[in-house]
This record gives C-alpha cells, structure tokens and sequence, in this order.
C-alpha cells in the first residue's frame, strides 16, 4: 500500500509539472540591503545579465558620482529558458480568439527556433509575431523585479536595464516624484518615466502612439494610446511609449501590471503591454533626466554576448 500511494503522489506530481504559471518561473532578489533607495524612492533596481557584467559596470559608473547605487538584479536570460519554460509563459490559443494574427511559437518537441504561423493550435505558446526569446527573458526579469517590489510593501521603486545615460543629476528624480504627487496626488499615478521618450540610434524621440494588438484582450479606449498632455511642472501625462530603460512605478502600477499579465500571460514585449492594461495611469518628465543609451548593445533580438566571449 505504501509503495501505491507513492507512485500515485509521484504520478500526481508529474502531471503538475507538465505546465505552470508565469510565477513559477521568476527570479527572487537575493542580498538586498539597505543603501539602495533615495528621496521617495523605497528601492532601486538595475536589471543585467549575468554575461554582460560591463554593462552594468558602465551604468553604475554614470550614478556612482551622485551617491545612487542600484541592486543589480540578475536577470532572466530567456536565451537559457528551455522550451517547456517558454511554452509556460505564452498565451495558448483558444477557439474564439482571432484566426488571422500571425505569431511566433517555440514547439515542444522542436528545436528551439521560432516557427512563424497564424494562431490556430490550442496545444501550442505564442507570442506576438518575431518575438525572440531574449525578449521573452527581459519581461520574465522585470516581471521578477515587480513581484519581489511587491511581496516587500515598497511603495515605490525605481527600475532601470542597465543600458542607460545620465544626463543631468539623477537625484531630480525624487523632486519630480513629489511634484507629481502635488499635481496629481500620491495614489493616482502608477508610473513616472524619467525621459520623455526612448531615443534611436540617430538621438531623435521615438514615439509611441498606438496599441499593438494583443489575441486575448481588446482594449476599452484606443484613443488613450495617443494621449500626451502637459500638466505643468515640467511633466506629462501618456498613454503609450517605447522604452523601459527607466522608470518609476508606484506599488498600484505594480499590482496592476502583474494581475494584466498574470491574467493574460506574455504575448507582447514589455514596453508594448501598458497601453493595453486597464487605468494604468503613466507620466514622464518633459526634460530627460536619465534615459537610454543610444548606441546600447542589446541581447534581445540575439544572444550577441557568447560572440563577446568567442573574442
């Protein structure tokens, strides 16, 4: 009897691990301490992989001067995921979803490349059409970062990838978060952008003005997408952008995030999820204070990192 009811629990245990959720394949935040934080901000994250040391190195060097010294978070390399954790985290089809959206799928029993096809397959993740698995990896990272904010009853944080520039004292930031909270109050904003916008290669604004289609979520009102109105005080208000590069999130915006995509799991970068999710409430400031660095070297589209290691 002993041996049977062994084998049942192994039995049981295995048809549990067949699947998860995208819980289940988060990083925690190990060796936090207190020095990370600054004026209204509980606590700061840089998100770097772990092959890309010099990366964080360089931002850390740009904030250094002026007493900010982030966690480095250590991020999900989605190029190491495996295909059943890939498979866990996409949006599986179902009968009444559009039959005409052109994705992008992992196979299980593949060999790890993208296969490209019109959704149709209830057996099969997928995710928006050419999604790469770094991409995959870097939503998994700030998905992480956002749960561990979470579970530790910060209020605020500030999150940044480690491809950043500084241009002028990041130590403005704590100024722009109080004079948000003056116009707008302290619970009715979710995210505060330290740029206006993302720039290209070339340092021109790329600007976000629309939704990109999602297969299990239309939104209420596109016309938020196009939303971009100066409040005073050197700030706006949106209601899309590109970039993650740095951000301030207050806790509801974190709450609000993470129930969209735990609800809807991942189908779209990360900097194209928010205008789809409901009342989530975004400004920027007007002049830049920390932004992206404009000629970054990204692992998103391709693990570029093992061909640093082959020099």
């Amino acid at each position: 009897m002993k041996n049977q009811f062994l084998f049942v629990v192994l039995f049981l245990m295995c048809i549990l691990n067949l699947s998860g959720e995208i819980k289940d394949h988060l990083k925690s935040a190990d060796n936090k301490s207190n020095i990370h934080q600054i004026p209204n901000v509980d606590f700061i994250y840089m998100i770097n992989l772990d092959q890309r040391p010099e990366k964080f190195a360089k931002s850390l060097n740009q904030l250094m001067p002026y007493g900010i010294y982030p966690y480095r978070f250590s991020a999900v390399n989605g190029w190491e995921l495996n295909l059943q954790e890939i498979n866990d985290v996409g949006v599986r089809f179902e009968s009444w979803m559009p039959r005409d959206l052109m994705a992008t799928t992992y196979l299980l029993d593949g060999q790890g490349e993208p296969v490209h096809e019109i959704m149709h397959d209830s057996k099969r993740a997928y995710f928006c059409h050419t999604m790469a698995k770094g991409a995959i990896g870097i939503c998994l990272s700030h998905l992480s970062v956002l749960q561990d904010a979470y579970d530790a009853g910060y209020a605020t944080i500030w999150v940044m990838e480690d491809d950043i520039y500084v241009c002028r004292n990041p130590n403005e930031i704590s100024d722009a978060i109080a004079r948000l909270d003056r116009l707008k109050g302290e619970n009715e904003w979710d995210i505060l952008f330290t740029d206006r916008d993302i720039h290209a290669r070339n340092g021109e604004y790329v600007v976000c003005m629309s939704y990109a289609r999602r297969p299990n979520f239309t939104p209420d009102d596109y016309a938020r997408a196009g939303v971009k109105e100066d409040i005073g005080l050197g700030l706006r208000a949106i209601g899309a952008r590109y970039g993650a590069h740095s951000m301030i999130v207050r806790r509801s915006g974190i709450k609000k995030i993470l129930d969209f995509i735990y609800k809807y799991s991942i189908y779209l970068p990360y900097d194209m999820e928010w205008q789809n999710i409901p009342d989530l409430k975004m400004f920027t400031v007007l002049e830049d204070v920390v932004t992206n660095l404009n000629d970054a070297l990204s692992d998103n589209g391709h693990p570029y990192y093992k061909l640093k290691n082959q020099l």
